[in-house]
């Protein structure tokens, strides 16, 4: 790594722009340099693991011929289709799926199941907030949170810090397909246009969308709340005096949304969507979006269902996944954004849901399937802040 890219990543880490990059001789002001990452000891003895060179970022350069990805199944004990995978801190995975099926990794005894206390069908799981004011925030603390996943028939199951399940009653039974962070509530989108939203405390409560379309995915569009789903429908929400209020706005696309990513893109049945700039601020309009050019050939006939961005320097990085084993590369944080490459895995489901940080990703489906993405001979960057 040169300077100028030590350089912006302390720009973008928000640290002193001084910053400089220390080669290994520099111990004595640095500490030694970072030592190789790995990844966790694979739970599958899979006979034949798919493997593949690949180069996360492309503007540095980064290690010449990219790194080794290691895609390997793993056993999980379960035929029912997984549909929502979440990484906590120190390499902890939870997982839920079909007939209220949960999943906690245990790197010795493999993937045990727990009781949720429902049959429903999982769709969605999120980590939840749980410090009070004045807390002190211990290292076991961050890897220990509480969890929340919603499903079919408005199922909601939360997850305390003991890791004993309960069912919650969100005051809808219509399917419920995405969850997604607001400040200190959680809300949640499904059939029908339904949006339930709840507070720390676990109370739900039931927000107008103006849509009857079912709405698969939400996420972040430039300072609004975005819902989108069948059809290309699009619900845009603000909570200017703490209340959400949503409006429709009109579909980008006919085509089915599945995904709204963190990057200001959306994507789903055969479309990838990205966002278009606007010179208008005060105030700020909705984000609008159109087909991205680069993408249309990769995503031709295909279903993308989820993403996640590995954010670490030297690695960053989106990892996309959809049927058929099919998964994309999408340059990240120090890269080109717009190289998009698309890899066939050969694991013939449907894949719904990816966790991905630093040098490990799970990626879960249908049939039970969890594959687990080690990325090998990985070193971290050395920076010296002076």
């Amino acid at each position: 790594m040169n300077t100028e890219r030590a350089l912006l990543l302390a720009i973008l880490l928000g640290l002193p722009a001084c910053a400089s990059y220390a080669s290994a001789s520099a111990d004595d002001r640095c500490g030694p340099p970072p030592a190789m990452e790995k990844p966790l000891a694979s739970l599958g003895h899979d006979p034949k693991p798919f493997e593949m060179r690949h180069a996360p970022e492309k503007i540095f350069q980064g290690k010449p011929g990219g790194y080794l990805y290691r895609f390997e199944r793993e056993d999980s004990g379960t035929t029912e289709s997984l549909r929502a995978v979440h990484m906590f801190r120190g390499g902890r995975i939870l997982v839920v799926g079909d007939h209220g099926t949960a999943l906690l990794r245990d790197p010795k005894a493999g993937w045990q199941p727990e009781a949720t206390g429902t049959t429903e069908n999982l769709h969605a799981l999120v980590p939840v907030i749980h410090y009070k004011d004045g807390e002190t925030i211990t290292e076991d603390r961050r890897k220990n949170h509480p969890s929340l996943a919603v499903g079919s028939n408005g199922m909601a199951v939360f997850r305390d810090l003991s890791g004993v399940w309960r069912t919650e009653s969100t005051g809808t039974s219509a399917h419920l397909f995405a969850l997604r962070h607001l400040g200190p509530k959680t809300v949640a989108v499904g059939a029908g246009g339904v949006m339930v939203e709840r507070s720390l405390e676990g109370v739900w409560r039931t927000v107008e969308t103006r849509t009857t379309a079912d709405l698969y995915a939400l996420g972040s569009c430039g300072g609004y709340l975005c819902a989108v789903g069948a059809g290309g429908a699009m619900v845009v929400c603000k909570a200017p005096d703490g209340e959400l209020v949503c409006i429709p706005r009109p579909p980008p696309t006919q085509a089915t949304l599945r995904v709204v990513d963190e990057h200001l893109q959306i994507m789903g049945d055969g479309v990838w969507l990205s966002y278009v700039p606007t010179e208008k601020t005060e105030p700020r309009p909705p984000a609008s979006f159109a087909p991205w050019s680069a993408a249309k050939d990769l995503v031709a006939g295909e279903e993308i269902r989820a993403t996640e961005h590995n954010h670490w320097g030297g690695i960053s990085e989106m990892l996309a996944v959809g049927r058929r084993g099919t998964v994309w590369f999408q340059g990240g944080l120090a890269s080109d954004r717009n190289h998009l490459e698309k890899v066939k895995l050969p694991f013939e489901v449907d894949f719904h849901d990816v966790a991905y940080e630093l040098v490990d990703g799970f990626l879960v489906g249908d049939k039970g399937t969890i594959v687990h993405l080690g990325v090998q001979d990985f070193v971290p960057d050395h920076i010296c802040l002076l």
